[in-house]
């Protein structure tokens, strides 16, 4: 599941169906099911490009595994063809500054893991004539999930899979935890298992450390960035499946028990968090106001849960969104401000990723390039959001641009001065 514009939620399922929630009345639901949406839909994610109404996931049960489909109208779709027998399930987003630190310039992709042939592909989006990047695995490993990790230049990527024995064909016979480090081409085993049944299942990342979940032992895992240090924490009987990053800096997983927290060191056993008509969590996403959405595979249904805030006094903890730069703050009449504003969520000191932020523009005339005055962008591998570019309309003004997690705190805001050409 996945947050996109408006608040919308959006859920894939095996049942034909992609569903869009509304976030306000979690019971207005619309089904999208035609031609164009596979037997099973997996993965999800927002289109994080110019083309904000449009949604991606994967289908893994066709040779046309990784799609894109608009999110107005009919909602069609794109399918973007792998190879014949591909599988690609879970994708991520990566997202490379090909500019200056001071002056970044966004460059988005979809990495998919695709275990068939064993490989991690990157999408670039928008597409360039369906273009994959392929970086093929050597291991007889059947790839499970996908994380990316970025150095302070925006530019230098570390790539981290899990992969998963398999006894049906084609049989891999290895679970694993594997990392392509920069420059490199060979993909390396990172040791972190108990032993050769203990498999790995989901993977996220942000600027100090990679996580996952596994099962047979059930655990969570946190890898620190800086020196490979690994802490554990035993689920018992709570089969553990997806993670996410939570508005206050902790980490929160679900699984076959319910959500556990968890805080950002990975310090102690965390706490749980019951669902209200009992069965388990299997996705997970942050809400436009920081809210968790998961779904429940067992009651085929999903729900919403608003964590309490920190106690009096854990300011520190609090998450907020600060400006990072910006750009030209006087324009004039129709012109057109490149990367407005570039902002980053941060809580308990450090940077968060998968928060979906709301940016506008407050004005009479300017409006982002697609004409709106409101999107939801999720912060990157790093944290961050760039704003979408602004163009000035015919009214001299001063437009306030803006943007933070929906109503659950202050927006983070500059001006832009709008005067006659």
């Amino acid at each position: 599941m996945a947050v996109g514009n408006f608040g919308y939620v959006w859920v894939t399922t095996s049942n034909k169906r992609v569903f869009r929630i509304h976030p306000g009345t979690p019971t207005s639901q619309t089904a999208i099911g035609h031609a164009g949406i596979h037997d099973l839909t997996a993965g999800v994610m927002k289109d994080p490009g110019p083309d904000q109404k449009k949604i991606w996931f994967a289908a893994p049960v066709r040779q046309d595994p990784i799609v894109s489909m608009v999110t107005e109208g009919s909602f069609p779709t794109t399918v973007f063809p792998l190879e014949p027998n591909a599988k690609a399930e879970s994708i991520k987003l990566r997202t490379t500054n090909i500019g200056t630190p001071g002056t970044p310039v966004n460059a988005y992709s979809l990495l998919f893991a695709e275990p068939e042939n064993k490989y991690i592909g990157a999408i670039a989006i928008p597409s360039v004539a369906g273009e994959i990047v392929r970086m093929p695995v050597a291991q007889e490993t059947w790839l499970w999930d996908v994380a990316v990790t970025t150095a302070a230049d925006g530019k230098t990527h570390t790539y981290w899979a899990t992969g998963q024995k398999r006894t049906s064909n084609p049989v891999r016979p290895e679970n694993g935890l594997y990392r392509r480090s920069p420059g490199q081409m060979a993909w390396e085993r990172i040791e972190v298992l108990r032993g050769p049944d203990h498999k790995p299942c989901y993977i996220i990342a942000d600027t100090e450390a990679v996580w996952l979940t596994t099962q047979n032992p059930n655990m969570v895992i946190r890898i620190s960035l800086a020196d490979m240090t690994v802490k554990n924490e035993e689920l018992g009987t709570a089969a553990p499946e997806q993670l996410a990053f939570g508005k206050e800096g902790q980490v929160w997983v679900a699984s076959s028990a319910g959500l556990h927290e968890f805080d950002a060191r990975l310090s102690g056993p965390g706490s749980l968090q019951g669902l209200p008509h009992g069965g388990g969590a299997k996705g997970l996403c942050v809400g436009t106001n920081g809210e968790l959405w998961y779904t429940n595979p067992t009651r085929k249904s999903l729900g919403c849960y608003t964590p309490p805030p920190p106690p009096f006094g854990a300011a520190t903890l609090s998450g907020r969104t600060q400006v990072v730069s910006h750009g030209a703050t006087q324009v004039q009449m129709k012109d057109v401000v490149e990367r407005p504003l570039v902002a980053e969520y941060v809580a308990n000191g450090r940077p968060i990723p998968g928060i979906p932020l709301t940016c506008r523009v407050e004005a009479q005339g300017a409006r982002f390039d697609d004409g709106a005055q409101e999107r939801v962008l999720l912060t990157d591998q790093r944290g961050q959001v760039v704003l979408p570019d602004v163009v000035a309309g015919d009214v001299e003004e001063t437009a306030v641009l803006s943007v933070g997690l929906g109503s659950s705190e202050p927006h983070a805001a500059t001006t832009l001065e709008i005067t006659p050409a």
